[in-house]
This record gives C-alpha cells, sequence and structure tokens, in this order.
C-alpha cells in the first residue's frame, strides 16, 4: 500500500513496548508519545494503542520480573519505525524491551478493528507446571560414558 503523497510505502506493524514500572508516569507518558509523534512526523499514522498495564515477566530483564505493557499498532513507512526502535534503545530507563511486528494486510485490519488482544492465562486458579521428571530424562536417552 503507497502513501496517499505517492511515494513510500506504507507497512501495518505491531510494536509492542515493556516500560519499566518503576519509572515515573510522566516520563513513561513522554516516550510513547515521542514514539506515536516519530511515526506520525515520518508519514505514518497510529491506529490503535492499547496499554495491557503491569504484568509478570517471564523472565527477569534487566533485574525487573514485571513491567508495563503497551501495544501500538501502527501503518508506516519503514524509516519512523527505525528511529523509534532507535529512540526507544536509547533510553534503558524507561523502556526495558520493545518489538516490532511487521503485519498482513489481513492481520491489520482485523487488529485495526478490535486492537491487540489481551493475553489470556486459560490455567485454572493455583495452577503450575507439571513436576519435571527426575534426572537425565527429556527422552534423549543415555548418556555416553
Amino acid at each position: 500500500m503507497y502513501s496517499p503523497d505517492g511515494g513510500r510505502i506504507i507497512t501495518p506493524y505491531e510494536i509492542m513496548i515493556i516500560l519499566n514500572p518503576d519509572a515515573e508516569e510522566e516520563r513513561q507518558h513522554e516516550m510513547l508519545e515521542r514514539v506515536q509523534q516519530i511515526i506520525r512526523d515520518g508519514g505514518g499514522s497510529i491506529d490503535h494503542v492499547n496499554d495491557w498495564g503491569r504484568k509478570k515477566l517471564g523472565y527477569a530483564m534487566e533485574k525487573r520480573t514485571d513491567g508495563r505493557y503497551v501495544v501500538l499498532t501502527c501503518s508506516s513507512p519503514a524509516a519512523p519505525l527505525h528511529e523509534a526502535q532507535r529512540v526507544m534503545g536509547l533510553d534503558r530507563a524507561v523502556v526495558t524491551r520493545h518489538m516490532v511486528v511487521r503485519h498482513s494486510r489481513i492481520e491489520a485490519e482485523r487488529q485495526k478493528a478490535n486492537g491487540a488482544p489481551m493475553p489470556v492465562d486459560d490455567r485454572p486458579e493455583g495452577e503450575t507446571r507439571a513436576p519435571r521428571s527426575g534426572r537425565g530424562g527429556g527422552g534423549r536417552g543415555r548418556r555416553p560414558r
């Protein structure tokens, strides 16, 4: 899909940002606004902003065990996204991690209508992982001597 001005290719993207929950709310808001402004100034548009709130991380990142998840869906040329990634990578006090994913047009239309879905934990309350079997398990056979 080309931009209305005729030059650049506009592609749908999803950007997941994990913010440091200990950073000031104002700094988090400034970072999100700055990323959105970079995309808009580069000829893109922000379709949806979905704040998932504070969630536990799958593993500790930079000595943090939780983060504030924000998902932006946008349509943009590639250049503004590279600049947004650079800006997010510079301020590690605010942004713990970020990831940009390119979407197909069909997926982009669905997300534009519905927004990014929240993750669902379908395990019953209190259920954890199944216990691991004894030593040397995993179906790898016996170790050589």
